[in-house]
């Protein structure tokens, strides 16, 4: 089991396809590990992606593009014991992105609605109760369930390519609100374990980190890095890990793992690879 472990996506080659697998890591960079494999036993290609833990951490949740011929994602399941992966939903929705309720008795996840618009859905793990929770135009996606168990954290994507904005909403797709009031970009939430605050990827100035208490609306900012972007924050009981791209001068496709203090302060790099790492959980 890869208790204690960050897990990730890294989107790389091997001389003859791009693709995106999932690895795991040491908290202190060793021990690197690779979850997924491309190409599969038969030969074929396919994304591996954000992964997720569950309560106990014994398995991941993700989404593939395997068994599609058309390439769209849907929910796997991976037992970490084992590596044994089963599929849990089929079909067209082209599912983005998911994450487990605190009770691991549901899934929220992102997927295509009749409008072909990625929306934010709700479904148990029998697959009963299926339930969309968020409307068009917009599209709204990388949901992410509060440890508190009461709200959901989403991005919406305004039409005509407008910023991006962090919302949060209750089980029902109701109390809609969004956190930030300025219109910089920002994507990618993340909660802190308490459920108190979400950390994010902020696109005003040089692409950067910040949080904001969810109850009492204070913002805190992270020091943007000298180059690069910082994305895909995840906030764990060990302090927070990232991808960033500020070591590859003038490679916006590369960028690596790094973690840090829940305050920005000890930043250590994880991961060295050359290709782009962006985070999964941990």
């Amino acid at each position: 089991m890869e208790q204690g472990r960050i897990v990730f996506t890294r989107f790389s080659g091997d001389g003859k396809e791009m693709f995106n697998d999932i690895y795991a890591v040491d908290p202190d960079g060793k021990n690197e590990s690779r979850l997924t494999m491309n190409p599969g036993p038969d030969g074929a290609y396919a994304d591996n992606a954000a992964p997720r833990y569950n309560r106990d951490r014994s398995m991941i949740a993700f989404v593939s593009t395997r068994k599609n011929e058309k390439k769209l994602y849907n929910i796997f399941f991976m037992d970490l014991a084992t590596r044994k992966t089963a599929q849990i939903t089929s079909g067209d929705m082209n599912i983005t992105s998911v994450d487990w309720s605190p009770d691991d008795r549901r899934l929220v996840f992102s997927g295509n609605d009749e409008e072909g618009l990625q929306q934010v859905h709700v479904v148990s793990l029998d697959g009963a109760g299926l339930s969309k929770l968020t409307e068009g135009p917009a599209e709204h996606m990388h949901p992410r369930w509060s440890p508190r168990g009461d709200l959901i954290a989403c991005v919406e994507f305004e039409p005509d390519n407008g910023p991006s904005h962090i919302r949060v909403m209750d089980l029902l797709g109701g109390n809609y609100r969004r956190l930030f009031a300025d219109d910089a970009s920002c994507s990618h939430p993340s909660w802190s374990p308490d459920g108190s605050w979400l950390i994010c990827r902020c696109d005003q100035g040089t692409p950067h980190l910040r949080k904001i208490n969810v109850d009492t609306g204070e913002t805190v900012s992270f020091e943007e890095p000298r180059q690069g972007a910082d994305s895909s924050p995840v906030w764990s009981p060990g302090g927070i890990v990232l991808s960033s791209s500020r070591d590859w001068e003038g490679a916006e496709s590369l960028a690596n793992i790094y973690r840090m203090s829940e305050r920005g302060e000890a930043l250590q790099r994880l991961t060295t690879a050359e290709a782009f790492d962006y985070c999964g959980d941990w």
